[in-house]
């Protein structure tokens, strides 16, 4: 599978959600679409699902748009946040109404992962915990077996043994039906070691996009007296800098440049920090 996005802009009313947006996705791979809250994913998406249509710019799978593609968007299955599924249907009836849409649906796997979340089919969808919600949602993207399968926030009221089960899954699943797997999630920690290729979106522009084992030759902090990190970064884009104990730290964007200096540290950046990080340069930006 192979996704292209080429100026991508988004506006709601006065605001831009997405900014000029380009890149290129192919599959199968396990990516990590990463980003503060408000920065753009959930719209990103959203019309990667077809549900809205960008304002200008456009979005195709394998060359087809997807907005208005009925034909393309069967092979696209996106497990939102919330809303995926009528509270009035039960789980059973969810299930099948998700079947008759995605041409190569597997229902036995759908039996066997009922089981795994000990979900039972006959309880209505608005009786159930938002962790069942969940795994009701993570069942039919792994049961669509859609080519593209998007799961945004997929395990929202999961304990930690459930979210492992689902990582569990994932990796199976990748490895028996491989397809192009788009997971956004606020818990980077945990799931970091699946992502094979990392997208950042920052303030609805892509910041970022790297190959997982190439991503600290990018993101790199550098730390020590002020004079000395500032004339080290000189040049480079840096995406966040605090001060304390008269030790100054820039989280830079190297673009993979060696650097250099005295009385200088250079230590790696976790995904989870850098998210961090931008949330606090976003929150800067309001406040200003």
């Amino acid at each position: 599978m192979r996704i292209d996005v080429k100026n991508v802009v988004k506006t709601f009313k006065h605001k831009k959600a997405l900014k000029n947006v380009t890149f290129t996705l192919e599959g199968p791979k396990i990516i990590g679409f990463l980003g503060h809250n408000g920065a753009g994913k959930t719209t990103f998406l959203n019309l990667l699902a077809g549900l809205i249509a960008p304002t200008s710019g456009s979005i195709s799978v394998n060359g087809e748009n997807v907005f208005n593609a009925p034909a393309t968007l069967r092979d696209i299955c996106f497990i939102a946040e919330s809303g995926n599924f009528q509270e009035e249907m039960t789980i059973a009836q969810a299930l099948k109404a998700n079947s008759f849409f995605y041409p190569q649906w597997d229902e036995a796997l759908a039996r066997e992962l009922l089981e795994v979340f000990a979900l039972n089919p006959k309880d209505k969808v608005r009786g159930l915990s938002k962790g069942m919600v969940s795994a009701l949602g993570i069942i039919t993207g792994f049961a669509s077996n859609a080519g593209i399968t998007i799961f945004d926030e997929p395990y929202i009221g999961l304990d930690v043994a459930a979210r492992n089960t689902f990582y569990d899954l994932l990796i199976e699943q990748q490895t028996e039906n491989p397809r192009l797997f788009i997971l956004s999630t606020h818990l980077i920690d945990e799931a970091s070691d699946l992502f094979e290729e990392i997208l950042i979106l920052n303030d609805g522009q892509l910041l970022l996009q790297k190959a997982a084992e190439e991503w600290h030759q990018h993101i790199v902090a550098v730390k020590g007296n002020a004079s000395d990190v500032e004339q080290a970064i000189h040049g480079l884009e840096i995406i966040y800098q605090h001060m304390f104990m008269q030790e100054l730290t820039a989280v830079i964007y190297s673009d993979g440049r060696h650097i250099e200096g005295q009385n200088i540290k250079l230590e790696r950046v976790s995904l989870q920090d850098m998210l961090v990080y931008l949330s606090k340069q976003q929150k800067a930006r309001a406040i200003k």
